[in-house]
């Protein structure tokens, strides 16, 4: 007879494994209405074999202190800097599971930091995960073809990560080469996690421990606690109506917790599943237009 705890358990790698297949599945095309509901007020490193592609050029090799792959638009700088961060519900993934978004923007005229973060899968990603991308945020502020402004853009578990830098990088990444305080101008949020408490059993393995035996450190790296950490923060949330994964009340909370007058908005796209978050041809012109637009 199986125990309950195993049964558990396997019901929790399960639900792992389901939400990191779908996270790591975002260029799926998906059916999504034209009208959306909105609510807003309104070391040396060597670069090497680049190549081209249409609207960027990249560097094939990463920066020194982080990994990534780096996408610069054609033509002269200086150009405002993204830094992506990609799901996979911080077990899985990779940088080419969120590439199609990283070249979209770049075509955009962003300068593209497509970062990796430490995963889980065989220690605990935090504090390092969040570390990696405060110092990708560095680098992004310091590239020589950046204008020095930074947006973090994360994707499910990289949403919960990239909030965290967003309000708490100048706690993180006092390693980084890079000069820089790691806190960005602008965070993008796509069907993130912002509170981590109701996601508990999964979110074990990123801290290493249980809610209940250490909460101190579980507040430390709960976006929805920290909320009002960087007042400076300018935030944009997208979430999916159809969302079965992230339910959008993740992120209507954590909008409704943010200071005021920064021009941070909340996209609920009616027909969005969890997938779709991540798919250039849907988020993308949301993304450039508010880019633009602050």
């Amino acid at each position: 007879m199986v125990s309950g705890r195993r049964r558990r358990r396997t019901g929790l790698l399960i639900a792992a494994l389901l939400l990191a297949g779908a996270c790591s599945a975002g260029t799926t095309a998906t059916s999504v209405p034209e009208s959306t509901t909105s609510t807003s007020s309104t070391t040396t490193t060597t670069v090497s074999n680049t190549t081209s592609t249409s609207g960027a050029t990249t560097t094939s090799s990463s920066p020194v202190g982080i990994d990534a792959e780096v996408l610069v638009p054609d033509g002269p700088g200086s150009f405002p800097a993204v830094v992506l961060a990609h799901g996979g519900s911080w077990l899985f993934g990779s940088p080419s599971d969120i590439r199609p978004l990283a070249t979209y923007l770049t075509e955009a005229g962003f300068l593209t930091v497509n970062a990796r973060y430490k995963l889980s899968n065989q220690s605990p990603g935090f504090p390092q995960a969040v570390d990696d991308l405060a110092c990708a945020v560095r680098y992004a502020a310091s590239h020589p073809e950046s204008d020095g402004t930074v947006t973090i853009i994360g994707f499910s578990a990289g949403g919960h990560i990239s909030a965290l830098v967003a309000l708490t990088g100048d706690r993180y990444g006092q390693d980084c080469p890079y000069p820089g305080t790691g806190l960005p101008d602008r965070f993008v949020g796509l069907a993130g996690v912002y509170d981590v408490r109701p996601l508990e059993s999964l979110l074990a393995v990123f801290f290493g421990q249980r809610l209940e035996d250490d909460p101190d450190l579980w507040g430390s790296g709960n976006p929805q606690e920290l909320v009002g950490a960087n007042p400076l923060i300018s935030a944009y949330l997208l979430h999916g109506e159809a969302d079965q994964l992230i339910n959008v009340i993740f992120a209507s909370r954590f909008y409704e917790g943010l200071p005021a007058g920064n021009g941070s908005g909340l996209e609920v796209i009616p027909g969005a599943d969890h997938t779709a978050m991540a798919n250039p041809n849907i988020v993308g012109p949301f993304i450039v237009q508010w880019l633009k637009g602050n």
